[in-house]
């Protein structure tokens, strides 16, 4: 599958002044889909929204504990995505200590549309969100997804965090690196 072509609306020079997580002093800067997928292998991650709890107690930082693990696969870059604002991103990764893995805020919901992954969440007031799902992104183009069983508009899951994992995903890398390397000693 395609990544789908978006800007994102990203802030970037904030510093936490206000308290809170409110951060002032930086500027607007639009990122592009390609800025962050051209030419690049990216294990990309999204989840229903910033501060819930199992985002912020499992998934985020698993991927930030097997960020080097994930890297030693060859993977350029990873990426959080969650149908939330920039504000919001940044301000929940710092008050995470999240400093290797990259929030992309998708506040318009436009990728996660665009993956098939908006889902309607009215039970937690949360309105238009991302079911739980990874990615390995190759050069913009999704090669291997794990998305969570029970993709539905209901609202009323269990939110399930089985495989989209960093677990999951470190597993089937090193799968397909051992299939690689197989593959070029049988050539050789």
């Amino acid at each position: 599958m395609k990544i789908p072509r978006v800007i994102f609306k990203t802030r970037v020079g904030d510093h936490e002044s206000l308290g809170g997580g409110c951060a002032i002093g930086g500027a607007w800067k639009n990122v592009s889909t390609d800025d962050l997928f051209k030419g690049k292998r990216v294990v990309v991650f999204s989840l229903p929204g910033a501060y819930t709890p199992t985002c912020s107690s499992q998934q985020v930082p698993g991927y930030e504990e097997k960020y080097e693990a994930l890297k030693a696969q060859g993977i350029d870059e990873v990426y959080c995505v969650s149908v939330n604002d920039s504000f919001v991103m940044n301000a929940w990764f710092r008050s995470q200590n999240i400093t290797k893995v990259k929030p992309i805020a998708d506040g318009e919901g436009k990728l996660t549309a665009g993956m098939g992954m908006l889902v309607y969440k009215p039970g937690q007031g949360f309105g238009m969100r991302s079911w739980r799902y990874s990615a390995v992104v190759d050069n913009g183009e999704a090669i291997k997804m794990f998305i969570e069983a029970g993709r539905n508009d209901e609202s009323n899951d269990n939110d399930p965090y089985i495989q989209s994992t960093p677990e999951t995903m470190l597993e089937y890398l090193k799968k397909i690196g051992s299939l690689k390397k197989s593959q070029s000693r049988r050539s050789e």
